[in-house]
């Protein structure tokens, strides 16, 4: 019996020792399909991963070639001021290796040439098609394949869902409940431009009325499959990327002050600056005597410190003031649009005559081009006219009045020292009163329908490097210089349309310009709205009238500016208030070589002592910085025997939210909105 037992018991061992293994094997056998299965699932997600990647720089790729096309092979035809007269590329112009929609030719491989008459005088050039990446870009799955890869406009209110969002469709009457029902929706026209989204502030030109900011929405997308690992041969994983590109349209005077470079306040006196401030480079900021009222945006990085390029400034840094949770925030640079870049060097071309041969990539957007009258000086003091067209004005049969209306507001042969520039400098003085006069009789006209208002350009020819002699103030002390410029005087009041004068020269603004022939007092710092018989002002005081100044720099000279002194010390240069409304568009002197540029709060230069008699200079405006200084560059110093700086009081022109200074010049920012993404 006790054998039997035994035995039993070694049986029963046996049976537990075989069960153990046996659950010990189904438990590796399921460790073993459950790690076979995250391993085919962390594959696969690493697939997914690389397919979207793939897709990602197939994206940047096309928004790289999409804005290189719009803002370099494309200009704006249609009204010149702005709207949505403006051209866009067509719908279907955006052709790629992998689309070709046709623009309502037979056959066409790819996109047209915007036609006459919208081009002038010939068709543009027909834009590049835009090519897949080279596959050395991603090296990390050289097998992979594209099965979409477009651009194309879109509605800014399509309904980008499901598959079907791949489907550029215009938002019509879509009254289904269907949330993703395409049926309703009618493809935009072939060649047409997109509609647009649009901002708060409208204006009318020319009888039309228009908003800005305004957008235009493209759709691009882009499908990337990548071999499935270990899987069935041929499997792939398929990643379907969509985002939407932008393009925002804005006036440069939608800001208080626009830098298309750093721009630096470094003020040492108290300064403060209202309405909007941005740059498209970097903001130095080193001193808390600096304020602002309103957003402050900048494209690069923003510094509580100093340039490195500003060797002048030294010591820690103290907290400008901006508005209650309101930082300086990053934003995407704002350019001006209808450039050429592969052509064009600097955005100083905006004020210089055209070349003399081949072709003028720019032609749409030069102020020359645009200006009602164009005024040449030349080395003798000859002035040569033409008119928009190109027309001489002469001083005989139907252009007489007008020859002589110009050419009397046209003092020539007078200079004036510029301790800034260290050197003599010749001057042609402009009239402003007078031409204004003549504008209002109906002598001068407003030739380019384009244009609001009157644009007069003026420029001595001079050629650079050359010495001329002039007298200082016209008369007595003969001098020779090699740098000219323009002055503009006796401009308190203008055309009721709007003036803008243009020089390719630095410009001198002498005593008040476009105050409606009253001045603010001396402006204490609250402002208070004078009262001018028969002449409309703004809430704020400014008038309605829109002005804009354009020079290579910008020069201001009080009301008791005289000549002759401007040779002897500072003691005998005494300024008094004075009071500009205007857009300013001008250049600086960057920082560098030890010197300071002078600032956001140097953006315009003084040669005067304003600080005798605690007088004031009162802005209302835009300031605009778009290139660096050509002509005039002396670099900026606080040197007292240079100029005791005002009391700056300035004011954002509210009015150019409603309303725009003679001209075309708009800006654009190329952006990428939203991204998502569909596996398949």
């Amino acid at each position: 019996m006790k054998q039997k037992i035994q035995i039993n018991q070694r049986g029963n061992g046996l049976v537990v020792t075989v069960s153990v293994v046996m659950t010990v094997l189904a438990i590796l056998g399921a460790a073993v399909s459950y790690t076979g299965h995250v391993s085919r699932v962390a594959q696969r997600s690493r697939r997914t991963a690389l397919a979207m990647e793939i897709a990602d720089g197939h994206l940047e790729y096309l928004f790289t070639n999409w804005r290189n096309i719009y803002r370099k092979t494309w200009v704006t035809y249609g009204l010149q001021t702005g709207g949505s007269d403006y051209s866009v590329l067509g719908t279907n112009d955006f052709y790629t290796d992998l689309y070709n929609p046709s623009n309502g030719c037979s056959g066409c491989a790819a996109p047209t040439p915007v036609p006459t008459p919208y081009a002038s005088p010939t068709a543009f050039p027909t834009p590049p098609q835009i090519p897949l990446p080279p596959k050395s870009y991603f090296p990390t799955e050289p097998n992979y394949t594209v099965a979409q890869y477009r651009i194309q406009a879109v509605d800014p209110m399509v309904d980008l869902c499901g598959d079907n969002a791949v489907q550029e469709v215009s938002k019509g009457n879509n009254t289904s409940s269907s949330t993703c029902d395409t049926t309703a929706y009618t493809a935009i026209p072939v060649g047409s431009a997109p509609p647009g989204a649009y901002g708060p502030n409208c204006m009318s030109i020319s009888g039309t009325n228009y908003c800005f900011p305004y957008s235009y929405y493209y759709l691009a997308a882009v499908d990337v499959s990548v071999p499935a690992l270990g899987t069935t041969a041929g499997a792939t994983v398929t990643a379907k990327v969509r985002r939407v590109f932008e393009k925002k349209f804005d006036l440069p005077w939608t800001y208080a002050m626009l830098y298309m470079d750093d721009l630096e306040f470094q003020p040492s006196a108290s300064f403060s600056i209202n309405g909007p401030v941005q740059t498209n480079g970097s903001l130095y900021i080193g001193t808390s005597n600096f304020t602002a009222t309103d957003r402050v945006g900048y494209g690069g990085d923003y510094v509580n410190g100093y340039s490195p390029n500003d060797t002048s400034h030294s010591g820690s840094a103290t907290a400008p003031h901006f508005p209650s949770n309101e930082p300086p925030s990053q934003a995407s640079p704002f350019l001006p649009f209808g450039w050429n870049l592969n052509s064009t060097d600097s955005y100083h071309q905006i004020i210089e005559t055209p070349p003399v041969s081949g072709t003028d990539t720019i032609s749409n957007i030069r102020m020359y081009n645009q200006a009602d009258y164009r005024v040449l000086i030349d080395q003798s003091n000859n002035i040569t006219i033409t008119d928009y067209n190109g027309n001489a004005i002469v001083n005989s049969g139907n252009t007489k009045n007008a020859y002589n209306a110009i050419t009397g507001a046209i003092t020539t042969d007078q200079s004036i020292q510029d301790n800034r520039e260290g050197t003599y400098v010749r001057l042609a003085t402009l009239d402003v009163g007078k031409i204004k006069d003549k504008v209002n009789d109906g002598t001068l006209s407003v030739s380019n329908n384009a244009n609001s208002g009157m644009i007069v350009y003026i420029k001595d020819t001079t050629p650079n490097g050359t010495g001329v002699s002039s007298k200082i103030g016209g008369g007595g002390t003969t001098v020779t210089t090699t740098e000219r410029a323009i002055r503009l005087k006796n401009g308190t009041t203008l055309p009721s349309s709007g003036m803008t004068i243009v020089s390719e020269n630095p410009v001198y603004i002498q005593g008040d310009y476009n105050t409606g022939g009253n001045n603010p007092p001396s402006d204490s710092g609250t402002f208070t709205s004078p009262t001018v018989s028969g002449y409309a002002h703004n809430a704020d005081g400014s008038p309605t009238t829109n002005a804009a100044v354009y020079a290579d720099a910008i020069n201001i000279l009080s009301g008791a500016w005289n000549d002759t002194n401007s040779t002897l010390s500072i003691s005998n240069r005494i300024a008094t208030s004075t009071t500009v409304n205007s857009a300013l568009v001008t250049g600086e002197v960057p920082s560098g070589g030890g010197k300071y540029s002078g600032g956001g709060e140097g953006f315009v230069r003084f040669l005067e002592d304003w600080q005798k008699n605690s007088n004031t200079f009162t802005y209302y405006g835009s300031m605009i910085e778009l290139f660096n200084s050509v002509t005039a560059v002396g670099s900026y110093s606080s040197s007292a025997s240079i100029f005791k700086q005002p009391g700056l009081h300035w004011y954002y022109d509210t009015n150019f939210q409603s309303s725009s200074p003679p001209g075309n010049l708009q800006i654009a920012a190329y952006l990428q909105q939203q991204r998502w993404y569909q596996v398949y």
